[in-house]
């Protein structure tokens, strides 16, 4: 019984972080019975050894299981909304808050009333029996009336754009995944990045606050859109789908074990995250502004008229589908690095013995390189299709090198590590910095009157105890617990030397959009980081506000400039 009580709260609990789920009688009744019939069989084989042939013990343990039982499910749910506090809609988490006091109650109800009979061992009466049941029932009776009484919010109307944007704004935003200011700031320091250290120097920087937990897809799609992960929908986990339950599941219940034991057939699905917020690219798309998306995580499949090249078209060696315009892909294949084609010189930047996980990912990194640029060199206006002047890339290579060695660079940058292994560690991990430090060089000098944002969705940690513990190695990385990111501005109207405290990831999507000129959405999770900018600028431009960006109907074609931006323009090379 108590564990099928259980079972039945963590069924509860599953509608709760998939609100996506329809709330039906046959659903829940199902899903009930799957876990309650598991965790209750789980629950007998755990007590049988110490009640088998023993009624008055188990009689006596029941009331406490129970208590156990309902103190569990509410753990669980408490928990659970603490854990995805920014991946669950509002109305979702209030109410998993309150599903959790009310188990808390009951549990507490139904600890006094074992520890009343057993202090005086006292015989459970019928009053004390039915007074049990009825609390367990109506523990699942809140769970379902919570569960029940959320209502999605309602999707805008579409309606055509009445905004004026400024077309002579330039912009680069130049993400780079895992950079942390602790290894910025001491190698800008000692004069190993200087691009970095003039956008320290000439330009605006904080660090920026990720999300805990650290689902990299969530983060960067939470950075390009302004909005948490409960607006956006992307939760950074692969959906499941299938097995006994026959749902797609987007969040599963962490902490114990659930994918090993809970899943009952479910299998992850290889489709794209349902996305229900416009990011930024797509916003200017809408807006008729020029832009070129390379390797944005979960920017695919590609929609809409702009230029995109997905990061599932590096990672699957060209699939197909996942370049817009398709008759760029052939250029973008021609562009490829591959491992052997890298100069020893440029390998050498990665130590004396570097890993092969290292060498693909700065393979892969030179090849996005390579494509962003190009694309800022095609597409003149004299040559008759719309200039490309806002580009965004994301380049992951650093996260592979601070994952392998960003704890050996720690050791011997601030403890004093003198062994060996830190300082080939540290050696390896600012070379990769000193290798993106000469990307970030290139376009502050190919695009000096741009605006050039500089970001990490997240950033690395040494890895802890606990990560030990599991087998990983002392001088790795850890992307876990939400490590701060980081946002560096350079360019017209920024402000020399200027620090931004309290910075969030939300904050950089609205900030940018200022920036160029454009009204700020109403429904923005973030706000503009106005201290980045200078007060002269800020006084030329006032903050302005729409309602939101997406009730923006998509541009026609003719309107949205959907030409090939490489058409007429020299060839990709690397």
């Amino acid at each position: 019984m108590p564990g099928a009580l259980l079972g039945a709260h963590l069924a509860g609990l599953i509608f709760f972080l998939n609100p996506q789920i329809p709330f039906t009688a046959l659903r829940v009744g199902r899903a009930t019975v799957l876990y309650g019939l598991l965790l209750g069989a789980f629950g007998l084989a755990l007590q049988l050894p110490w009640t088998w042939r023993r009624t008055d013990r188990a009689l006596r343990l029941l009331p406490w299981t129970l208590t156990i039982a309902l103190g569990l499910g509410a753990l669980l749910d408490a928990a659970h909304a603490s854990i995805y506090a920014f991946y669950l809609p509002a109305g979702i988490n209030v109410r998993l808050l309150k599903t959790a006091i009310w188990l808390a109650l009951g549990a507490l109800i139904a600890f006094y009333t074992a520890l009343l009979h057993t202090l005086h061992q006292r015989r459970y009466g019928w009053r004390s029996r039915w007074a049990l049941a009825l609390l367990s029932i109506l523990s699942l009776v809140a769970v379902a009336e919570r569960r029940e009484a959320f209502r999605a919010p309602a999707e805008l109307r579409a309606r055509q754009p009445a905004v004026e944007p400024s077309r002579g704004s330039r912009l680069w935003v130049i993400g780079l995944d895992g950079a942390t200011l602790d290894a910025i700031l001491p190698l800008a320091g000692q004069g190993r990045l200087p691009a970095f250290a003039a956008l320290l120097r000439e330009g605006a920087y904080g660090r920026l606050e990720s999300l805990n937990p650290t689902r990299r897809a969530a983060v960067w799609i939470t950075l390009a859109t302004g909005k948490y992960p409960f607006k956006h929908g992307v939760t950074g986990e692969l959906p499941h789908g299938g097995g006994l339950l026959g749902e797609r599941w987007t969040l599963l219940p962490r902490g114990i074990g659930f994918r090993v034991w809970g899943l009952l057939g479910a299998r992850p699905t290889r489709e794209a995250p349902a996305r229900h917020a416009l990011a930024l690219w797509e916003i200017l798309d809408r807006l008729g502004l020029a832009s070129a998306v390379v390797a944005w995580p979960s920017a695919w499949p590609p929609v809409g008229s702009g230029t995109v090249i997905s990061e599932r078209f590096f990672r699957a060696q060209g699939a197909s589908g996942e370049v817009r315009p398709s008759d760029l892909t052939a250029l973008v294949e021609g562009a490829r690095v591959r491992e052997e084609d890298l100069d020893p010189a440029t390998l050498a930047t990665l130590g004396a013995k570097p890993s092969p996980g290292a060498a693909a990912a700065l393979a892969g990194d030179l090849w996005r390189e390579a494509i962003a640029l190009s694309l800022g060199e095609a597409g003149e206006e004299d040559r008759g299709s719309p200039a490309i002047v806002r580009r965004l890339v994301v380049l992951s290579g650093l996260a592979e090198a601070s994952r392998a060695d960003f704890g050996g660079f720690h050791a011997a940058q601030f403890l004093g590590d003198s062994t060996p292994s830190a300082q080939e560690a540290a050696r390896r991990v600012a070379g990769y910095y000193e290798h993106l430090d000469r990307f970030v060089g290139t376009v502050l000098a190919r695009d000096r009157n741009a605006l050039v944002a500089v970001v990490s969705a997240h950033g690395v940690a040494p890895v802890g105890w606990w990560e030990r513990a599991q087998g990983a190695k002392a001088q790795g990385g850890s992307f876990g617990g939400g490590p701060d990111g980081v946002l560096m501005l350079h360019g017209p109207g920024v402000r020399a030397g200027a620090l931004l405290t309290g910075a969030r990831l939300v904050d950089v999507a609205p900030t940018l959009l200022y920036a160029l000129g454009l009204p700020v959405a109403r429904d923005f999770d973030g706000r503009v980081l106005t201290p980045a900018f200078e007060a002269s600028f800020l006084a030329r431009r006032p903050l302005s506000f729409f309602p939101s960006y997406e009730a923006l109907g998509p541009l026609p074609p003719t309107a949205a400039g959907a030409q090939s931006p490489l058409r007429g323009a020299p060839p990709l090379t690397p």
